[in-house]
């Protein structure tokens, strides 16, 4: 009799199960990495085109002018927009008004009276040639997604090698998904009935012997480590997917301006103090000082300032501009506390046209002078006692009101009408020329009175300190200098200063709204 030469199981013994082919660890890493770059690419596109259904459109950017915050590749999505105020200050897609059919993607930075607009790339030294008007405007930007549109600018400009490669990992990837799937179905148990494994009865072993019913149990799932690796492969590329595409698709947080750390780059940038030195101040003191009795001026005048009672300021507290580094300011501790121009700063003739910015912070209900244009160079002096002359100030009252005061024979005052001690920063602006007086928080005009012209004197400028005797008709609260200016009444600021800033002409009322912007 024939037999076989493989070994008989007994009649009734369950068969082995079959085993699972497992997925090798260089399989698993390389799929994973291959599903985190797809859904990565995937991302960026959804992300891209979502919010085309609310009306955004995207445009690529294929020029530096907007470098390092916004690079060749990017893309900008923009939403319609009709109001030039909104504009103002932030990344706007616009029709080139000199080259027919080019789009530009630049800042706005001046509204001009005629309903124009100056418009700046912020890593190109100086505006635009030529204004845009609203007509010109595709619309405002919105979001910024990095890098997704590099294969347009690669076949635009013929890298092929580099979309090639581009191309080439995205198959690769999808290779490596599928074989890695492939695997997944393996990991399957083939025998189609999925419930508890039950071995059966076995037959009588005897005429005589008893029968004899093993207990059932269930067998180990073969397919349970394949549904592990897939749930843990799951969550890593969510997880990977939701880091990688928070890095490249963000907010672009466009009312902000880019700062250019890199040393390659010499080109100006377009913030807070590029800005003011590109309006010409007088005198600019950024009370950035850590140690010393100087306020550097950054406007290049030489026209320092002196702390008088040093020891009575507190230095490199957190300053007033967020887009910038470094950021400090100074914090008074006393109300003996002042800034004087320095005494090699000679006095010169009271300003008939001008503008006046400091930035603050206080809690106080105590007031005090912010800014203002005085004699003599330090202490305070009344004019009933010793000659002394002191308008064109900036000062806040009791109340946290914030007043500008000028005197031409009379006392003109205009201000915020709502108190701003509220130990936030605020932006305080005056100016004076042929249109009157006007005030300015937080780069909003808030009131203007018809008068031109100030008191002809000579003097310094002080920040933080002096003489109010006179002024104290409309002030609200404590500390009221009165109206007596036979008295001396100083009125130190207690409270944080930033960002002085003197000019000898007047800015528009969009030029000093895009200093707010640019903090």
């Amino acid at each position: 009799m024939a037999t076989s030469s493989a070994a008989a199981l007994p009649a009734g013994a369950p068969e082995e199960a079959p085993q699972p082919r497992r997925t090798s660890t260089p399989l698993f890493v390389s799929a994973l990495l291959a599903r985190t770059w797809l859904w990565f690419i995937a991302g960026c596109v959804v992300v891209t085109l979502l919010p085309m259904l609310l009306g955004w459109r995207p445009y690529v950017v294929q020029s530096g002018s907007m470098t390092p915050r916004i690079d060749v590749g990017d893309v900008v999505l923009a939403s319609p927009e009709s109001d030039p105020a909104a504009l103002l200050g932030r990344v706007t897609v616009f029709d080139d008004p000199e080259k027919n059919g080019l789009v530009k993607t630049h800042r706005v930075i001046t509204l001009n009276d005629d309903g124009t607009m100056v418009t700046k790339g912020d890593a190109n030294p100086t505006p635009d040639t030529a204004t845009i008007t609203i007509d010109d405007v595709r619309g405002l930007g919105r979001l910024l997604v990095s890098f997704v549109g590099l294969p347009m600018i690669w076949v635009q400009t013929g890298q092929w090698l580099f979309f090639g490669l581009f191309v080439l990992s995205i198959l690769i990837a999808a290779w490596l998904v599928g074989r890695d799937k492939d695997g997944d179905e393996d990991d399957e148990p083939t025998d189609p009935d999925d419930g508890d494994k039950v071995v059966p009865l076995p037959q009588r072993l005897s005429a005589g012997g008893s029968s004899q019913i093993a207990a059932s149990s269930p067998p180990a799932d073969p397919g349970r480590g394949g549904r592990m690796q897939r749930v843990l492969r799951g969550t890593v590329v969510a997880v990977v997917c939701a880091f990688a595409l928070g890095i490249p698709t963000t907010s672009a947080a466009f009312a902000a301006t880019t700062r250019n750390n890199a040393n390659s780059w010499s080109v100006p940038n377009w913030n807070y103090t590029t800005l003011v030195n590109a309006f010409g101040p007088f005198l600019y003191w950024k009370l950035d000082d850590t140690s010393g009795a100087t306020a550097a001026d950054t406007s290049g005048n030489g026209r320092t300032g002196t702390y008088t009672n040093s020891n009575q300021y507190t230095r490199n507290v957190v300053g007033a501009l967020t887009s910038e580094t470094p950021n400090r300011a100074v914090t008074s501790t006393s109300a003996n506390a002042c800034i004087y121009s320095s005494s090699g700063v000679a006095g010169v003739a009271a300003p008939q046209q001008m503008t006046s910015i400091v930035w603050f912070r206080t809690s106080s209900t105590n007031g005090g002078k912010l800014l203002g244009f005085e004699a003599p160079r330090t202490g305070v002096a009344s004019p009933g006692n010793n000659g002394g002359t002191y308008d064109r100030h900036l000062y806040m009252d009791g109340q946290g009101r914030v007043w500008f005061g000028v005197y031409n024979g009379g006392y003109y005052t205009i201000s915020s009408g709502t108190g701003l001690n509220n130990n936030a920063w605020h932006m305080a602006a005056a100016t004076m020329g042929p249109a009157g007086m006007a005030l300015y928080i937080d780069g909003v005009l808030v009131d203007t009175d018809p008068n031109t012209t100030g008191e002809a004197t000579t003097g310094w400028w002080r920040a933080g300190c002096g003489n109010l005797s006179g002024w104290g008709t409309y002030w609200g609260g404590n500390n009221n200098p009165g109206t007596d200016t036979n008295t001396t009444a100083n009125r130190g600021f207690l409270g944080s200063l930033d960002e002085v800033t003197v000019e000898t002409s007047v800015l528009s009322a969009s030029e000093i709204y895009t200093l707010y912007l640019a903090r």
